[in-house]
């Protein structure tokens, strides 16, 4: 698989699971965001500023300079005296005024530990700032301020007591409330953080995911591995409803695939819709071949041979009063079983009406001459029959009917059928003698919105084919050009270099 095709098949499946994402990233911002706010309180962070002193003046200018730098080397040795744990828990104790306080415990459930404490020099001078970040009211948070410049001023003295000169602290500012760290804030930055990370996440897994796939994700896939070519891209079949371009989508890939019948030098009449798995869309295949069939005036008959999970007439919306159970056991005619539908054309065979199949051998009836020989009398009144086959992978059902048809198509659905399965429904049908036409995929992604719209237009007007993703965001760019100047008057569509 080449770079280009890599990288397509992952943003297609990252838009698959855009839901996904937006889901989780939303229940993880919503639930970091309130987690944060609830545990974080307001934090004030207040400013003091504090001189340490000598207690005694130098005589000459000499002893004045000696005493000077003796006191920038106190304040850089009060540091240590004034954010140690000591001296901050005294000072709580002052604000607080819980004299009974366990130091143990404070320091777990504390509004301002140590760390919230940071006391620098100014400029290597005896000055020093000293700046609190304190969780509570701001009241609170300059009280504290001040009581640990006071304690401050005791540890001083106390350390420097027995020194000559002795130094003490000079408060020049107490403490004044110079931040506020507001908790939406906080809570905000890291919600943001969580949704970032959970876009990684989803990623990351998406890649991973990808490399360990086995289901169809490009056709290209799937026509290396079983030589067999796609002949036909169903589009999501939800996307249909109540949307006219939708409609027109699957209608044109139902027209192409019916040209594709239609004009095959094989010269098929009698085909069987074959699938890997079960939920491949193979039912909605059938009907929908044999519809565009019928939209062309062709004479066509849809027989459902899926006698284990009927569902053609619900789909289709009628009752039947005989089925292919019936007719195979003998219990109904040809004429008896034939359904008619309101496409003048189109004729339906259901599965089973009035049958207990539990003891029948559903491969036995459609390995039988009877089948064949129904076949061969459907075959002189009908230009097509459509067979409705079960999943290759779980019964030997569409083996046996398989073996007396023109030719075989094998649907496969994107992101459901796997590639091991898929190999294994070729290599199946290519012992029969019978020709594998080729394959259909369903839920086929398209181009949705205004740059497909835009994309599609550039390309049907230039019949230049895609390149790759780059290429496709110049075609989108180009496209939208050439509709806007379409629009002015006396506008011409701009050449692409």
């Amino acid at each position: 698989m080449n770079s280009n095709s890599g990288l397509a098949e992952y943003l297609k499946l990252c838009m698959q699971r855009i839901g996904l994402l937006v889901l989780s990233a939303l229940v993880v911002f919503v639930a970091v965001l309130l987690t944060v706010r609830l545990m974080t309180p307001v934090r004030y962070t207040v400013e003091g500023t504090v001189r340490i002193q000598s207690d005694v003046e130098g005589e000459s200018i000499s002893d004045q300079y000696n005493i000077s730098e003796l006191s920038r080397a106190a304040a850089l040795t009060s540091i240590s005296l004034i954010d140690n744990s000591d001296t901050v828990y005294r000072a709580i104790v002052d604000t607080t005024g819980d004299r009974d306080a366990d130091p143990v415990e404070y320091r777990k459930s504390a509004k301002v530990t140590q760390r919230n404490v940071t006391v620098r020099q100014i400029d290597q001078s005896n000055v020093l700032k000293v700046t609190v970040v304190y969780a509570g009211n701001r009241t609170e948070a300059e009280t504290f301020t001040a009581n640990l410049i006071k304690e401050a001023n005791v540890s001083v003295k106390e350390s420097f007591a027995m020194s000559n000169p002795s130094f003490s602290v000079a408060v020049q500012d107490a403490g004044r409330t110079v931040g506020v760290n507001h908790p939406w804030l906080i809570a905000l930055g890291r919600a943001l953080e969580g949704a970032a990370l959970t876009a990684v996440i989803f990623f990351t897994v998406n890649i991973f995911s990808l490399a360990g796939d086995k289901t169809l994700r490009t056709s290209a896939k799937f026509e290396t591995m079983t030589r067999v070519p796609v002949i036909a891209a169903i589009p999501p079949i939800a996307h249909i409803i109540g949307t006219e371009r939708s409609q027109n989508q699957v209608s044109s890939a139902y027209r192409v695939l019916r040209s594709t019948i239609k004009y095959s030098k094989r010269g098929v009449r009698t085909i069987a819709v074959c699938s890997p798995s079960p939920r491949d869309g193979r039912t909605s295949v059938a009907i929908g071949l044999a519809r565009a069939l019928a939209d062309s005036n062709a004479m066509v008959l849809l027989i459902e041979a899926d006698m284990h999970r009927p569902s053609i007439s619900r789909e289709l919306r009628f009752d039947s009063v005989f089925g292919l159970g019936d007719l195979l056991l003998g219990k109904a005619n040809i004429a008896a079983a034939i359904n008619k539908t309101s496409n003048r054309n189109l004729y339906v065979i259901t599965a089973l009406n009035n049958v207990n199949m539990n003891s029948i051998n559903v491969c036995d009836l459609l390995d039988s001459d009877v089948f064949g020989k129904m076949l061969e009398a459907v075959e002189s009144e009908f230009e097509y029959v459509i067979i409705d086959t079960p999943a290759i992978e779980l019964l030997p059902d569409a083996s046996a009917v398989a073996g007396k048809v023109d030719g075989c198509l094998v649907v496969a659905q994107y992101g459901h059928t796997r590639t091991d399965t898929m190999k294994y429904a070729i290599d199946v049908l290519e012992t029969l003698d019978t020709d594998v036409l080729g394959i259909v995929t369903t839920n086929s992604p398209r181009r949705s919105g205004m740059f497909g719209a835009v994309s599609h237009y550039y390309r049907s007007s230039n019949a230049r084919p895609s390149e790759g993703f780059l290429t496709d965001l110049v075609d989108n760019f180009f496209g939208m050009v050439n509709l806007i100047r379409e629009k002015l008057p006396g506008g011409k569509k701009p050449e692409r270099s």
